[in-house]
C-alpha cells in the first residue's frame, strides 16, 4: 500500500537542508545494510522490504514537500511499500537520529524526529479505481528530469509523466497496474506549460575522491504546468489512475538527488 508519513525534526539553525541530503540520509535507514544480500534478506521479516543500495529501478520510498523554520525542518516521506513503515518505525523506536551531510564530521548536522505521523495511506486497488479526474495542476517540487536512451530530454510532458508513473506502478504492484499509455494515445490531453529550464549541480562534495567526473551539472525542469484530458476518453481515466500515485512517488530521473517530486490537484 502506497503511504505518505510526515515527520518533524529538531535541528540546528544553520541546516542547509536539500532534497538530496535528505534522499540519501533516508537511504541509511530504509535501505539493506551493507554486506546483507537480497537473498538473505528475503528470508528475514525486519529487512525483506528494504532495497538494496544498488536497486536497478525506482526505489519504494522517495522525499516529498519539505518546510524549514529556526530549529526545525518538517518533510513527507514517500512510500510505496508500506512494509517499510514498520522499519521506519523501528528506527523512530531508537530515537529517530538522521545525519544529514556530506558524510564527514564536520560537514554532518544530527536532527532529531520530533514528530511522525502517517499522512495518507491506500490501497493499489483503490488507485487503480481512482479515474474521474480531468485536469491536473501540477508543481515540480524539485528540479526534473526525464532521460531517454542515455540521455536527458528537457521538458516535462504527459507522456513523460505517464511512462515514469507506469514504470513505478509496474515495478510494485504489477497486477494492479493501469494499462500502458503509448504517444498517439495522448493525443486527447492538452498541457499549458509554465515550466522553465534550470541547471543542477551533480558535482560531489569536496571531500569526495572519484574525480572531476562526477562534477557534472545537467539540465533540469522546474515549475508548474496544467494538464486536461477529454472528459471520458479512455486515456483519460488511464492517465488519472497514473496521476493518483504521483502523491506517493516522485517521477523521471536521479531519484538519488532528491529530484522528480510533484505536488498534484486532481479536478473533476
Amino acid at each position: 500500500m502506497p503511504s505518505t508519513v510526515f515527520l518533524q525534526f529538531d535541528a540546528p539553525d544553520a541546516l542547509a537542508l536539500t532534497p538530496r541530503r535528505l534522499h540519501a540520509a533516508w537511504g541509511r535507514v530504509l535501505e539493506l545494510p551493507e554486506g546483507i544480500s537480497p537473498e538473505r534478506a528475503a528470508l528475514l521479516p525486519s529487512l525483506a522490504a528494504r532495497p538494496p543500495h544498488n536497486l536497478h529501478g525506482p526505489k519504494p520510498y522517495s522525499v516529498g514537500q519539505m518546510t524549514e523554520q529556526p530549529g526545525m525542518i518538517g518533510a513527507e516521506l514517500r512510500l510505496l511499500d508500506d512494509r517499510l513503515l514498520d522499519n521506519l518505525d523501528g528506527w523512530l523506536a531508537w530515537g529517530g537520529v538522521l545525519p544529514l551531510g556530506d558524510g564527514s564530521l564536520e560537514g554532518t548536522a544530527l536532527v532529531v524526529v520530533t514528530e511522525a505521523q502517517i499522512l495518507e495511506r491506500v490501497s493499489w486497488e483503490e488507485l487503480a479505481e481512482d479515474d474521474a479526474s480531468t485536469t491536473w495542476d501540477v508543481t515540480l517540487l524539485s528540479p526534473t528530469v526525464f532521460t531517454s536512451r542515455g540521455r536527458h530530454v528537457p521538458g516535462v510532458t504527459p507522456e513523460q509523466l505517464a511512462t515514469s508513473l507506469h514504470a513505478r506502478w509496474h515495478a510494485w504492484s504489477p497486477q494492479t497496474e493501469p494499462p500502458r499509455l503509448h504517444r498517439d494515445d495522448l493525443e486527447v490531453l492538452t498541457m499549458q506549460d509554465r515550466t522553465e529550464p534550470v541547471r543542477v549541480n551533480l558535482g560531489m562534495p569536496s571531500a569526495d575522491r572519484r574525480g572531476r567526473l562526477t562534477r557534472r551539472s545537467i539540465l533540469a525542469t522546474e515549475g508548474s504546468l496544467r494538464i486536461s484530458g477529454v472528459v471520458g476518453a479512455a486515456t483519460t481515466r488511464v492517465f488519472s489512475r497514473l496521476m493518483s500515485l504521483a502523491r506517493f512517488t516522485n517521477v523521471g530521473s536521479h531519484a538519488a538527488y532528491g529530484m522528480g517530486t510533484l505536488d498534484v490537484i486532481a479536478n473533476p
